[in-house]
């Protein structure tokens, strides 16, 4: 009797304690700037006994209610915790810097008698922007029926890589048969990428329906940045032939031929007139 009430009491307890456990943390913040994380629970009716925040398993704050101060925070390389910013539920790292890239996790234990623990985990980047905008060349402007189309897009330095995305007259190139892409990407020392990007296709006359295409080379990195540089390409095509109508002979044309009968008849009803009066 004692063990199945034993099994009961236990089963009571885990029905209440720590619930709903999320946790908040960006996708990506910029090199330099602030980074704001933040845990949810919910205890039901259960002390909080601390929340510990780790980067990479590495303890960097502790907020414990029970102890004074509650905050303690834990010294890491480029971690720089503003302790008035943070608190039970958040932390507040400010002047992040690339090498605080990483996985970051939320503890949060409920207080006496089970110390319900439980742990959330979300990656997040810490970005430095291209260091220039976006280049776009092509092999050459014009283009015939049949030539090869090869246009090159590079993109500044930056940590981590870039997307890169193509338009021909704001259409995705991606989505067309007729194209081809490829992107490769160069590795710095510093950790810093440089990407570049090959728009190939062969010019076709459904390529330059109007006799021109826009080419456009977008880069984005996350929804932090984007940056888009174009250039068109024209159709080398010789310009078609207008029509020649010969001119009207009718008697209703402005011609020179009608006119040259309007005097011929004149000058003969004139002679006719002289004529008839010497006679």
């Amino acid at each position: 009797m004692n063990a199945l009430l034993y099994l009961f009491t236990l089963y009571i307890l885990e029905c209440v304690g720590l619930r709903d456990l999320k946790i908040h943390v960006p996708v990506a913040v910029r090199s330099g700037s602030i980074l704001r994380m933040n845990c949810t629970y919910d205890l039901e009716n259960t002390a909080l006994y601390s929340i510990k925040w780790y980067l990479r398993d590495q303890e960097f704050y502790r907020y414990v209610p029970k102890e004074s101060p509650p905050t303690r925070v834990f010294p890491m390389p480029g971690i720089i915790v503003n302790v008035q910013e943070s608190d039970e539920n958040k932390v507040t790292i400010v002047n992040v810097q690339r090498e605080l890239t990483g996985f970051y996790k939320c503890e949060v234990s409920a207080d006496a008698p089970l110390f319900h623990t439980g742990i959330k985990t979300k990656l997040t980047y810490v970005t430095n922007e291209p260091s220039f905008p976006p280049t776009i060349n092509a092999n050459r402007k014009k283009y015939s029926s049949g030539d090869l189309i090869n246009v090159t897009c590079i993109a500044g330095e930056s940590y981590p890589a870039v997307n890169i995305s193509w338009f021909l007259n704001n259409q995705t190139a991606e989505n067309m048969k007729s194209v081809r892409i490829q992107t490769t990407f160069e590795r710095k020392v510093s950790e810093l990428v440089i990407m570049r990007s090959y728009l190939i296709t062969r010019a076709s006359t459904l390529l330059f329906p109007t006799g021109r295409i826009k080419v456009i080379c977008e880069i984005s990195q996350f929804d932090l940045y984007k940056q888009s540089a174009f250039l068109e390409l024209v159709d080398n095509a010789p310009p078609k032939s207008a029509q020649v109508i010969a001119p009207s002979l009718s008697p209703h044309s402005t011609g020179k031929a009608p006119r040259l009968q309007n005097w011929t008849s004149i000058m003969f009803i004139m002679l006719f007139i002289v004529n008839t009066k010497l006679l």
